[in-house]
């Protein structure tokens, strides 16, 4: 690799240099520094090519200009100085790029998104993809003056605020999520924006995220329009979110609703006029409160004064459609109650699931992660395994907490609080809860240790105190949610999975159990009848699918063992954890 050379016409009053070359006479890297990865090492060039988004972070004392730091920075990834790069990877003070002359105003420079490319390599070639960077300062000053009207009514937010650091990045949903979002909506807004002039585009720059309480519709909403103000700071020099909720709007007066609803867009759209270097994104809250369906309240002969709330806001819609630097997000928890010329006006309408495996094992990660930051919780040796090490069976020194909580993230999916779907709300407060509940005070505890009071916790809140099903209620239960989707329960108490764990691996034994009681639920759904009784060629079957879990998850050289005493769970009844010697 060759650093890069410092282009004569360039003017770097703006710039430190750091991290200069430690090569020898010749210019070339020494050989005691980390290299970058060869040509080799990362994905090839594709036919079509993508888009690698790099966010470049100043300094919150830096002062210069923006435009000159992309520009420096965009010199340097068209050099050969960086030819592949890592999603997510902080780049500034890694000795990989320490040839690389990052300017010293930088407080992190990270690539945050790859878009157009079916690669899935760990490294992504530079230029295979074209690379666009947004250089920007974090805000934490108060925002600039606006119209009276919307000041009263919500709260006003300079972005990319410090508050909201990193909000996106924390926000685990389905990847596809959110990486459709942020593009639609960069898109839309490219194809209407002409900073100064009225739009003509003919879709509304107004989106609907609806879905159950709890699953992070408003995070989103605020973490979207973070990362817009930083993926559009080319376009609009400035970007501000106004937060409402709709139910604060509401009047007991009648008629008052109405006029609150119509000087709001007034007033927005006065100010986006005014400001057309600015993007504003207009937040609201529980949409449902002002666009419930004006249909459904003549034929319940409701008060008339929320159907004029309805109509004020459809027009307030209407009067900012063509202001090509407003964005109006809207959350929903109700969208079948909905206006039906409200959703027609709905550029995009995202309905937001509660989380999936994945997402759940990673908020809880995430949650055990931020109370090991905060020492409430002993640090391990290795962290927690991510989702996929722990799906796959990567060895760490958290394995026995990986899986644990693996089997946690699992039962939460039938074990919810309030019923069958926990929301990522509560998974978010669930480590913390749990501890606040059992721990001494001042006392810390092991991430395993933490992981065992979650589970024991959600047992106590789902009121899940099932004894172990026997041979005979395992033959005659035929829940087909469940025989559909065998999967391990992670059981009160974590003794067999530390005490034995040379027979059975990482699994524990009453798992082992569980999965075969929902294999025998399966053959007894297909067989069709009561006191169903597994044949020999079922019980084969039973035991090499409960086996090549088992093997899959840390199984040892017990195999025989394990089968014989599985066979014997799956006729008799009788436990496999037993004081057998093997």
């Amino acid at each position: 690799m060759k650093p890069v050379e410092k282009p004569a016409a360039m003017d770097l009053s703006d710039f430190e240099i750091i991290n200069g070359p430690d090569g020898g006479p010749d210019g070339g890297p020494d050989d005691r520094q980390p290299r970058q990865p060869s040509k080799d090492e990362v994905s090839s060039p594709k036919t079509r090519m993508g888009t690698i988004y790099i966010e470049a972070q100043a300094k919150p004392d830096y002062t210069g200009s923006l435009s000159k730091l992309t520009t420096k920075l965009e010199t340097i990834f068209g050099s050969q100085c960086i030819h592949a790069v890592e999603l997510d990877h902080e780049m500034i003070g890694d000795d990989l790029y320490a040839e690389c002359f990052f300017p010293d105003c930088l407080e992190s420079l990270k690539v945050v998104d790859i878009v157009g490319t079916d690669d899935d390599y760990s490294f992504i070639l530079v230029a295979a993809h074209r690379v666009e960077i947004n250089s920007y300062v974090l805000q934490d000053r108060k925002a600039p003056e606006i119209q009276e009207a919307l000041s009263l009514h919500g709260e006003v937010i300079l972005l990319p605020s410090a508050e909201l650091d990193n909000a996106w990045e924390r926000l685990i949903f389905d990847k596809e999520i959110k990486q459709k979002l942020v593009v639609f909506m960069t898109n839309i807004l490219r194809f209407s924006s002409k900073p100064g002039h009225r739009s003509s585009s003919t879709v509304n720059r107004l989106v609907l995220l609806s879905g159950p309480p709890g699953s992070g519709k408003t995070s989103l909403s605020i973490g979207l329009a973070q990362k817009l103000a930083i993926r559009l700071n080319k376009t609009f020099w400035d970007a501000v979110l106004l937060k409402l909720n709709a139910a604060t709007l509401l009047s007991q007066y009648f008629g008052q609703s109405a006029a609150k609803i119509h000087s709001i867009f007034e007033a927005l759209a006065a100010q986006s006029v005014d400001t057309p270097m600015t993007l504003t994104v207009l937040l609201i809250d529980e949409i449902e409160s002002l666009a419930a369906s004006r249909e459904t309240a003549n034929a319940r002969n409701e008060v008339h004064d929320a159907i004029r709330a309805t109509n004020a806001l459809l027009t307030g819609f209407d009067m900012v459609k063509n202001n090509a630097n407003v964005l109006i997000i809207c959350t929903s928890n109700m969208s079948d109650s909905l206006d039906a010329a409200f959703i027609d006006r709905c550029g995009r309408h995202i309905k937001v699931p509660q989380p999936d495996l994945a997402a759940r094992y990673e908020i809880l990660r995430n949650s055990l992660n931020s109370l090991v930051e905060r020492e409430v919780i002993k640090a391990p040796i290795a962290p927690l395994p991510t989702f996929r090490q722990a799906e796959y069976g990567v060895a760490t020194d958290s394995e026995t907490a990986g899986w644990a909580l693996r089997c946690l993230a699992y039962r939460l999916e039938d074990n919810g609080p309030d019923g069958p779907v926990v929301s990522a709300r509560w998974l978010s407060q669930l480590a913390e809860i749990a501890l606040a509940n059992e721990l001494e005070p001042n006392a810390l505890c092991t991430v395993v240790d933490a992981v065992k009071l979650m589970s024991q916790y959600v047992k106590v809140v789902s009121g899940q105190k099932r004894p172990k099903r026997s041979q005979d209620a395992a033959a005659t239960e035929c829940d087909s949610s469940v025989a559909k989707k065998p999967k391990f329960q992670l059981t009160e108490g974590s003794s067999n999975m530390l005490t034995d764990s040379h027979l059975f691996g990482g699994v524990p034994s009453a798992d082992l159990e569980d999965l075969a009681d929902e294999c025998i639920a399966t053959f007894s759904e297909m067989e069709g009848k009561k006191g169903y009784k597994p044949s020999p060629d079922d019980i084969d079957m039973i035991e090499g699918s409960v086996l090549d879990r088992w093997e899959n998850y840390g199984g040892c050289c017990c195999g025989s063992v394990i089968g014989s005493r599985l066979r014997d769970y799956i006729e008799h009844g009788t436990p496999m954890d037993r004081d057998d010697s093997h």
